[in-house]
């Protein structure tokens, strides 16, 4: 037996050369041949990347530049013995590691608790028995028994088949169900025309049947598409540029600390003491806190997300989502509910229902007055008839939903909304196929066998001879007839599925045999349905809102241009944009297709490879793109875009594995939440970082200018209070930052610029204004109070002086963090108790900085003096300024 998985061309083989090449037969395998082909072929499972290990996770949050940065000024306090400054960043150090740890890690065992497998049992001939066994341990050659509501649990060739349909949505993205049989095929067809097979992870949607497996695991069809998206991951756009300002940090700080040595050197000072004082710059020139604030801030992020239905695998998603410039969508599940749902009925004039989804709630309409169907003798016909020649089931149990295939259920859930309750026991069925186009189910009802008939209308019309009206049949007249095909034409250009319905009465013992030829002549035309699966109530609000915020929605599906086309008119996708069929983009080069993909709003015909191609294109294009999707035709695309969404409830295992964020509800406004998420973080960490680089800048620009440009007898600030500024009295509103509420028109306006740093033009140009309000306030006052202290021991003048200018600048950003509440906005706009956890962060500043002033022991290790009323009211005046500063930085980049 070879392992031919998907290349062997199953469905082209009679079921004999299918046994032979397979080795086993209609009674199935023996037990003790199973560990031999589980030996060859493996178990039954997707193949899935290697595990991270814990320790690998750890390992990798010290990839960070700024954390390496760190590592280095720790190295340097240790060999010139500034050992408790080496112990507090590497105390620093280690917990911004053990926080992104426990993140990465708590995000990946929620991925693990969220993922299943396909299904969990197969029921399977053994032994000669029929027994139930995990699917992970079916095997080639097993034969194995399936019914509707089954998932497939391994691709296989049907022995079997009656009455069998599939719905293959997840893996073709067609979602009307397909019609099954077991005769061989010609030989090269595609996967949607395999009609004697059956692929993993697909449903059955009515009959039942038997199959001999021929492929599982990375064998079977669905894990030929886990393999494609095993494609290099790309680094999300936050993490790039992180490590751009990083690198950019890095090199300023070298060359400062690294003038300062050598200017020291040549003046003849200590090397060690000026070691000492690069050191100190290094420490100042590096924002500690910034790490530990931007994995913060995406952390708060997560749990935030994980509060709205999803669940981030990866810190950057939620940021990366936020700049995303095009949503690529798939149709089925996503944007509509994944329900068919009757939406109109033709019995003498048109009926508009109401309502969608599974819940039998909703009305009756017709010329726009709400009308009873079980008033209307040929509505309440047309229903019963849907009703009985119907093989599916509606259950309640846990919410509505259907066992069988999604159309018959919309035939039920109409007549359970129109109360009709007729149950006439079945006597035979000539089941549906496709050359006659329609199923006929007969019933004994209390005048006798009737017929009841649905199927496409121009076949049932064919078959019909006489029309029911006024409660009877009368004559089939050619208007009617014309009628009856304009309102068909009607609905099918409203992309509905129309299906007719048709009766026929029997008297006495009728055909005896109820054949086709018999059953099928001469029937009475009642009325058409027309039905699709409606869009989810919330999407034309959700691409409503995205339109607003600068992002496109793009919806990439399986189904025809029709369907496809009125259903982006009903959410409005085609407002300002094309649709572009699959065999259109096959023509096209890669250059045409990303010129063509500007425009085109709906890709219709699409198959995983297309969906890759367009995602390219985007990206090709400049556009930060995401794919949402639940079903294995989407993963590719989601693995190869900057961010892919998956559902949760009924996203597929390849499908999850395969993202950046699951959305546990399957509800795509959900997506318009991340968006705006992703934006407030992605601002939060502008703030943040301009509120800690502001005040890092202003500590390298004194220490310059005292030690290099004025050869200052004593350094403005000690090392230890450097850090102390850094990591106490600036984290903690920095940290309130984190949780600044999102703008009230952030979902107004554009998306940023994919290519832009961190730290924009605008950004930097506000920064800049900020940094030198305090470094001339804070040094114009440490100067100040080194002059007026001459009489004082050099000890004394010393520890004044540098107090001044530890609590100036401690005071300076105090400040600074309520201007920081909005970059662009005034700060008497944000509202001063809009952000209490920045009030309490404030707060908390302000008694760590008496602290290190007034007790003691902690004065002691900081090396500070107790400050005076007359020495806080010049500081409280001074470091005031940046508030005037910012005023008018921010008028003038607003206006600008």
């Amino acid at each position: 037996m070879n392992n031919r998985g998907i290349s062997e061309k199953w469905y082209a083989s009679d079921l004999e050369t299918v046994f032979q090449h397979l080795q086993s037969g209609r009674f199935g395998l023996k037990s003790g041949e199973i560990n031999n082909r589980l030996s060859k072929f493996g178990y039954n499972e997707l193949p899935e990347k290697k595990k991270i290990s814990p320790i690998a996770i750890f390992l990798s949050q010290f990839k960070n530049y700024l954390v390496l940065i760190l590592i280095g000024a720790a190295v340097i306090s240790a060999f010139t013995g500034e050992t408790t400054n080496a112990y507090v960043i590497i105390f620093i150090i280690v917990f911004i590691s053990v926080l992104g740890f426990f993140q990465e890690y708590r995000a990946e065992r929620a991925m693990e608790a969220l993922k299943k497998m396909v299904a969990f049992e197969a029921r399977v001939l053994r032994d000669g028995t029929v027994k139930k066994i995990p699917i992970r341990e079916l095997v080639p050659g097993d034969i194995i028994y399936i019914e509707a509501g089954d998932r497939i649990p391994a691709d296989a060739r049907l022995v079997e088949a009656v009455n069998l349909e599939t719905v293959e949505s997840s893996l073709t993205g067609e979602s009307h169900p397909v019609s099954k049989s077991t005769e061989a095929l010609n030989y090269d067809m595609p996967v949607a025309e395999q009609k004697n097979m059956v692929f993993m992870g697909t449903v059955i949607a009515r009959g039942n049947g038997i199959a001999v497996v021929t492929g599982t695991g990375r064998n079977a069809q669905i894990g030929s598409i886990a393999q494609m998206i095993q494609i290099k991951e790309e680094e999300p756009p936050l993490k790039i540029r992180f490590a751009k300002l990083a690198t950019q940090l890095a090199k300023i700080v070298l060359l400062a600390s690294l003038a300062i040595l050598i200017t020291g050197i040549m003046r003849g000072q200590d090397i060690f003491g000026m070691l000492v004082i690069a050191s100190a710059l290094a420490v100042a020139g590096i924002p500690e806190a910034l790490p530990f604030i931007v994995t913060a801030t995406l952390a708060l992020g997560t749990q935030r997300m994980a509060k709205r239905h999803a669940i981030i695998r990866k810190l950057p998603a939620v940021e990366t989502l936020g700049c995303a410039t095009v949503i690529c969508s798939d149709k089925t599940g996503t944007i509509t509910r994944g329900e068919m749902t009757v939406q109109k009925i033709f019995t003498d004039a048109t009926i508009d229902v109401t309502g969608t989804g599974y819940a039998p709630e909703g009305e009756f309409h017709r010329n726009g007055g709400k009308i009873e169907p079980l008033l209307d003798a040929r509505l309440s016909e047309l229903l019963t008839i849907g009703m009985l020649c119907n093989n599916s089931f509606l259950e309640s149990g846990g919410g509505w939903r259907i066992i069988g295939d999604p159309t018959e259920g919309a035939l039920l859930v109409v007549a359970k909304k129109a109360n009709i309750s007729e149950h006439y026991p079945r006597v035979t069925e000539l089941p549906f196929d496709s050359e006659r186009r329609l199923m006929s189910t007969l019933h004994k009802t209390p005048h006798g066998i009737a017929a009841f008939i649905k199927g496409a209308p121009e076949a049932v019309l064919g078959l019909c001879t006489n029309i029911y009206e006024g409660g009877s049949a009368r004559l089939l007249k050619d208007d009617d007839r014309e009628r009856i095909m304009e309102a068909n034409k009607s609905m099918a250009q409203e992309a509905l599925r129309v299906l007719a319905f048709a009766e026929k009465r029997f008297e006495g013992a009728g055909c005896g045999k109820y054949t086709s030829s018999c059953v099928e002549q001469d029937l009475v035309f009642v009325g058409l349905v027309g039905m699709m699966d409606p869009p989810r109530e919330e999407v034309i609000g959700a691409i409503a809102t995205c339109k607003s915020a600068g992002v496109k929605t793009v919806m990439i599906t399986g189904d025809n241009k029709l369907t496809a086309t009125a259903v982006g008119k009903t959410i409005g996708l085609l407002d300002d944009g094309d649709v572009l069929e699959g065999n259109e983009i096959e023509k096209m080069s890669d250059e045409e297709l990303s010129r063509a993909a500007g425009s085109v709003s709906i890709y219709a015909r699409a198959s995983p490879a297309h969906k890759l191609r367009i995602v390219d294109a985007l990206k090709r294009n400049g556009h930060i793109v995401a794919m949402t999707g639940d079903g294995v035709n989407d993963a590719p695309a989601l693995k190869k875009a900057d961010i892919g969404v998956a559902m949760g409830i009924t996203g597929t295992d390849v499908a999850r594995e395969a993202s950046d964020m699951v959305i546990t509800d399957d509800n795509f406004a959900t997506i318009v939440h991340a968006i705006e998420e992703g934006r407030r973080i992605y601002s939060n960490i502008q703030k943040g970082a301009c509120y800690l680089l502001s005040s890092n800048f202003a500590e390298v620009a004194i220490l310059f200018t005292a030690v290099v440009i004025l050869d200052f007898p004593i350094v403005p600030l000690l090392a230890l209070q450097i850090l102390f500024v850094n990591l106490v009295t600036d984290e903690f509103p920095a940290l309130g930052l984190t949780v600044e509420p999102a703008a009230k028109d952030v979902m107004k306006m554009p998306p940023r610029d994919p290519k832009e740093n961190i730290l924009s033009k605008r950004i930097v140009l506000y920064t800049v204004g900020i940094t030198s309000t305090i470094f001339v306030g804070t040094f114009a006052l440490f100067a100040w109070s080194w002059n007026i202290t001459l009489d004082l021991p050099l000890a004394e003048r010393t520890a004044f002086a540098q107090t001044t200018a530890f609590a100036t600048l401690i005071t300076f950003e105090l400040f600074n963090a309520l201007n920081s509440r909005s970059l662009e906005h005034s700060i008497f706009r944000t509202g001063l108790f809009t952000n209490k956890r920045l009030l309490l962060a404030l707060s908390g500043s302000i008694i760590a900085m008496m602290l290190a002033i007034y007790w003691q022991p902690v004065a002691a290790v900081f090396k500070t003096a107790p400050l005076g009323l007359e020495a806080w009211i010049r500081i409280l005046l001074v470091s005031s300024t940046v508030v005037l500063t910012a005023e008018i930085m921010k008028k003038f980049i607003r206006f600008k």
